[in-house]
């Protein structure tokens, strides 16, 4: 594989979002790396509510486009970095909702993300971890060694990530995600 693909999910309806500010960066490390990269910002990407009871034909055509986009970008990933700030010790909902759309993919071959690498990247708190881990598991993902907890003193005021700790710890995770997907 010459050029992996780095899908990035996360991001919150703030405008000065600290997750996609930190999937920004990583996908910048990624492309300097020779990836290709993709930013699922939830916050603009509009997705439904999953309805456990719903096949993709049965929402809106409005909302079957932001699923189908979202969709084939999780198929297209090599690898997906997955940022989410802790709201009451979890995922937001927002990021909880694009995870239970994930279900779309149970009937692909391979299914869900069976051989695509994940890294896990926190705003404010480690518990959002369990949460995260836990899914990866589920959607039988490979889960990265390294997770990140960041908090707002790791960015500058234009919401780059400043903090030198912080930007080689992204650096060393974005390097196992590429390394896996180029095994």
């Amino acid at each position: 594989m010459n050029s992996p693909k780095i899908v990035a999910l996360g991001g919150t309806h703030r405008e000065r979002s600290c997750s996609r500010a930190a999937l920004q960066y990583a996908l910048e490390i990624a492309r300097e790396f020779g990836a290709e990269v993709e930013l699922l910002d939830l916050g603009k990407l509009e997705l439904p509510m999953y309805r456990a009871d719903y096949a993709l034909k049965d929402y809106s055509a409005a909302d079957q486009a932001s699923l189908q986009y979202f969709l084939t970008a999780c198929r297209a990933a090599n690898g997906m970095l997955w940022a989410s700030p802790t709201y009451h010790g979890t995922v937001t909902g927002l990021f909880k909702n694009a995870l239970d759309h994930m279900d779309h993919l149970t009937d692909d071959d391979p299914p869900y993300l069976v051989g695509k690498a994940i890294g896990l990247i926190s705003i404010n708190d480690s518990k959002t971890f369990s949460a995260m881990s836990n899914a990866v598991h589920e959607l039988r993902a490979w889960l990265a060694p390294t997770h990140i907890v960041l908090d707002k003193n790791a960015f500058d005021a234009e919401m780059h990530v400043s903090d030198i700790g912080a930007q080689r710890r992204i650096t060393r995770l974005v390097n196992e995600l590429l390394s896996f997907t180029r095994r």
